[in-house]
């Protein structure tokens, strides 16, 4: 089904370039007329210019909704519309709900079989008869297609996936179900833990990232982005004729940071399709002559030389949610020359002990009458999974312990899994409802440990800052362990016991939390899961 191939075979994939990548000629109908052309991009081509309708424009106003994007195709095709009806799209339009237009009208419909993610609308060869593209527009079209593109390959695998999921469920109009067994095997794949089929924790993981919604949450986030960019503009020495690796580059803020500090090469690496968009943002500022986007795992990419500095945004709920340092530590044993800098260079989680009352009565106590009506089986499983929320402050009822420092500079794999032991003191006589966990985060010139216990000796140009409940709230929030048993403690009442934290079996994205503890010689534990 797809509609582009490598130029060679025998070269290395992690090698290839967007312009390696020509398109094979797949014969595909004109949406409005039977016309039939070589490639998807002649009749896109074909139907813009002869019936004024810019198929890939249209897409582009549908956003992250590409169920609407199938439907937009088969619709057109279905009805046989004016072409003058589409000179802008009615995003209000019944049709765009209408799930009958999910269903392919052409079988083997090229526009919807195009694997759009490693598409290339420019030729590496063009022919005498087709002047290249030449003009600042033009490329600039050609970085907006292919960005559209990427994510209408997304939706094609999501409509195959929902097709799956329907025709497993129950009966299923044979057409549809024909039209995915062609891809079958991947389908199968998507089924974690299945016996016999491979486990794949990672796709869902770097498509959550293809979207807008999280990038703009990210970067709304003044705490989190304003420390990445004071430490790297106020450090130009260490920045200054750089080479610099941005591991999960995202929308590209971090490259620019450093390309305007002075970086001589910057490598934006990002495994999701948010890569397309980071290319096209960072061309619209200039840079693109000093960052160069590389889509792909940082596993399995290669750039050409060493780097003095790995710039990332790696942290997830609780820290090591999402499981993002592990792909930034590889990419410091592939890519860093000795002696490197790692930005963050220090992150540390911190434990208290939590009284959570209101936050009980609005997760727990709510479910006991809800309109005059007992939900118990609501409220079952609220023990099981950790809670991401903003907390009160003054809920905390304890001093912070740090249950583990990493210092990205020496930190390895196997010691993200920890075992801890920690000691807490009450501060206040009540009753104490759950742990509470948050990070806090350094970024040092020197790369080396520093004391996670305030005050933080820190240089006029090195920063720090808390997801704690003391601090301006952030995107990441808090972590609360909500305890099955309360623990009530007086004033100066000694919590002390194990954490253990390690990868869920089934999930190696999402965390699993173990905590014992003793209060006046009786033993509790509990588990919960981070997801």
């Amino acid at each position: 089904m797809s509609s582009v191939s490598s130029g060679s075979s025998a070269s290395d994939p992690a090698d290839q370039t967007w312009d390696d990548w020509t398109e094979e000629a797949v014969p595909t109908q004109s949406l409005f007329s039977t016309q039939t052309f070589a490639t998807p991009l002649e009749a896109l081509k074909h139907d813009k210019d002869v019936y004024g309708v810019d198929l890939v424009l249209l897409a582009s106003t549908l956003g992250k909704y590409f169920f609407e994007r199938i439907r937009l195709i088969n619709y057109i095709r279905a009805t046989k519309p004016e072409p003058k009806t589409f000179a802008r799209l009615d995003r209000n339009a019944a049709w765009l709900q209408d799930d009958a237009y999910l269903k392919p009208v052409l079988e083997d419909d090229a526009l919807l079989q195009l694997d759009f993610e490693n598409l290339s609308l420019s030729s590496s060869t063009p022919s005498a008869s087709a002047p290249a593209a030449s003009t600042s527009e033009d490329q600039d079209l050609v970085s907006l297609l292919r960005a559209q593109l990427a994510d209408s390959n997304q939706a094609l695998e999501q409509l195959k996936k929902l097709y799956q999921s329907r025709a497993n469920s129950g009966p299923l109009d044979t057409e549809v179900v024909e039209s995915v067994q062609a891809d079958k095997t991947v389908v199968d794949k998507e089924g974690a833990g299945d016996k016999g089929k491979e486990r794949d924790d990672d796709s869902h993981y770097f498509e959550s990232y293809a979207y807008n919604e999280i990038h703009e949450i990210m970067l709304k986030d003044k705490i989190r982005t304003d420390a990445y960019r004071d430490f790297i503009l106020s450090n130009p020495a260490i920045f200054k004729d750089a080479v610099v690796l941005d591991v999960g580059c995202g929308s590209g803020i971090l490259s620019m940071f450093a390309a305007r500090c002075g970086a001589k090469k910057v490598y934006a690496v990002d495994a999701s399709n948010v890569a397309f968009k980071a290319e096209r943002n960072i061309k619209e500022n200039g840079l693109d002559g000093i960052i160069t986007v590389v889509k792909g795992k940082v596993e399995q990419i290669d750039i050409p030389e060493k780097v003095d500095v790995i710039v990332s945004e790696w942290m997830g709920y609780f820290l090591l949610y999402e499981c993002m340092l592990d792909s930034v530590l590889v990419a410091k044993e592939r890519f860093m020359r000795p002696g490197g800098l790692m930005v963050p260079s220090q992150t540390s989680i911190m434990l208290s002990l939590f009284a959570g009352e209101s936050l009980v009565k609005d997760r727990i106590t709510f479910w006991e009458n809800v309109y005059g009506f007992k939900m118990p089986a609501m409220a079952e499983e609220i023990y099981d999974d950790a809670l991401i929320d903003v907390v009160n402050a003054g809920d905390v009822v304890s001093n912070e312990v740090s249950l583990i420092d990493i210092v990205t500079g020496t930190v390895t794999v196997p010691e993200l899994s920890f075992t801890t032991p920690f000691s807490l003191t009450a501060t206040t006589k009540t009753k104490v409802h759950a742990f509470l966990g948050h990070f806090d985060t350094f970024f040092t010139t020197s790369g080396s440990l520093v004391s996670p216990v305030p005050p933080h000796k820190l240089s006029s140009t090195e920063v720090f800052f808390t997801t704690g409940p003391a601090g301006t709230p952030t995107h990441w929030k808090q972590t609360v362990f909500l305890l099955r048993k309360p623990i009530e403690v007086e004033v100066g009442t000694e919590v002390s016991g194990v954490f253990k934290c390690s990868k869920n079996p089934d999930n190696s994205r999402e965390l699993v939390v173990e905590v014992t503890w003793t209060v006046g010689g009786k033993e509790e534990a509990q588990v919960w899961k981070v997801r």
